[in-house]
C-alpha cells in the first residue's frame, strides 16, 4: 500500500456514508430529485494514486465523485472549472460538473459529476469488430476536429481569461520540456545520449514552437484510457471524455499525444483532415512533443524499450530538420 492509498483510507473511506453521499448528490441536483436522497453504498473506481473516485447510484442518476483527502485542492477546484468551461463552450461530451464540496460534507475536497457511461477504451477496443473499431476511430476524429475549431488567444487553462494566459506558445510549454529533462537527469534510467541529445536542441526548438498568439482549444490528454466506449449500445459508440486538463494550446500538441498512444492512426487522420487542415511545421513540432513525452515515460517503464525506442526516433528527426 502505498503513502496516499493510506491517507485517503484513514480520512475519506470512514467518512463515505450512505448520508453523506446522498446529501452531496442532492446538492449536485440543486435539490430538485428527490430520487437524489437515495443512495446504496458506492462503488471504487480508481484509487491510491491521488485521490479517491466513486460511482454512486442517486436514484436513477449515475454520479461520480472524485474526492481529495487534501483541503482546498487546486487541482480539484481547477478541475470543477475546466468542465464547466468545457460544457459553455464545446460540444465534446465530457463529464457535467454539478457541485464542489470544499470540506463542508467530506474532508478535503470533493467534485460530484455525471457519469459517462461506458468503459475506457483500451480495456474493450480489441473485443469489437473492425467495423466497429473504424467507426470509433472516426468518431475521435471527428470529435478533435470539431474542437480544434474553436480558436483563441494566448495559451493556459480554458479556465483563464485572455489575460490570465501565455502570449507566446513557448513560453507556456518550454518550461514542462525543461522539467521532465531534470527529471530524466536526475532519474538514473534515460541513457545519457538522450538527455544531451534534447539539451544540444533545447536552443533551437523555440522558434519552430513561435506559433503566434492563436491557440486552439484542447482536451490535451487523448489516449485509449481517457476515452469512453459505451460498448451496450448497438453499434458500440464513443460515449465522451473524461480526465480533461484543458488547455488553449497548439492543436499538434493535442496530436502528437494520440499519435503516440495509437489514437490517431491513418484511418483517424483521413477524417480528421477532412475538417482541420495541418500546417508545414506539424511533423516537426510534434517530434518534439513526443520527444518530452518518451523520455518521460522511460523514467516511468525504464525496462520498456517502445519509449527509448521512440525518443531515439524523434531525435533523429528533429535533428535532421533543424
Amino acid at each position: 500500500m502505498n503513502v496516499q492509498e493510506a491517507v485517503l483510507q484513514e480520512r475519506i473511506d470512514p467518512k463515505l456514508t450512505d448520508e453523506t453521499l446522498a446529501e452531496l448528490a442532492s446538492r449536485a441536483a440543486c435539490g430538485s430529485d428527490a430520487g437524489a436522497r437515495r443512495v446504496d453504498g458506492y462503488r471504487v473506481l480508481t484509487g491510491g494514486c491521488w485521490n479517491r473516485v466513486i460511482g454512486v447510484r442517486a436514484g436513477e442518476t449515475d454520479l461520480v465523485y472524485k474526492i481529495s483527502p487534501h483541503s482546498d485542492d487546486e487541482k480539484i477546484i481547477r478541475e470543477y472549472s475546466v468542465l464547466t468551461a468545457f460544457s459553455e463552450l464545446t460540444e465534446l461530451p465530457v463529464p457535467r460538473p454539478l457541485h464542489l464540496d470544499r470540506g463542508e460534507l467530506l474532508p478535503g475536497t470533493t467534485l460530484v459529476m455525471s457519469r459517462i457511461p461506458g468503459a475506457v477504451m483500451h480495456e474493450c477496443f480489441g473485443t469489437l469488430s473492425d467495423r466497429d473499431r473504424a467507426r470509433i476511430t472516426e468518431k475521435i476524429a471527428e470529435d478533435l476536429a470539431r474542437l480544434h475549431r474553436i480558436k483563441g488567444r494566448g495559451f493556459g487553462g480554458v479556465e483563464l481569461s485572455e489575460k490570465g494566459r501565455h502570449a507566446r506558445w513557448p513560453d507556456f510549454w518550454l518550461p514542462r520540456f525543461d522539467r521532465v529533462i531534470e527529471e530524466a537527469q536526475v532519474s538514473g534510467v534515460v541513457p545519457e545520449a538522450l538527455i544531451g541529445g534534447a539539451r544540444d536542441i533545447r536552443p533551437n526548438i523555440e522558434r519552430p514552437l513561435d506559433i503566434g498568439g492563436e491557440s486552439t482549444m484542447t482536451h490535451y490528454d487523448i489516449w485509449s484510457g481517457n476515452v469512453m466506449i459505451d460498448i451496450r449500445s448497438d453499434p458500440p459508440k464513443v460515449s465522451g471524455y473524461i480526465d480533461v486538463p484543458g488547455f488553449y494550446a497548439d492543436y499538434a500538441r493535442e496530436l502528437s499525444f494520440a499519435m503516440l498512444f495509437g489514437v490517431a492512426d491513418r484511418r483517424f487522420f483521413s477524417t480528421y483532415l477532412r475538417h482541420h487542415a495541418l500546417d508545414p511545421g506539424f511533423e516537426l513540432r510534434v517530434n518534439i512533443y513526443n520527444l518530452k513525452m518518451n523520455i518521460r515515460h522511460i523514467q516511468m517503464y525504464p525496462s520498456e524499450r517502445f519509449y527509448r525506442r521512440g525518443a531515439e526516433e524523434n531525435l533523429a528527426f528533429i535533428r535532421r530538420e533543424l
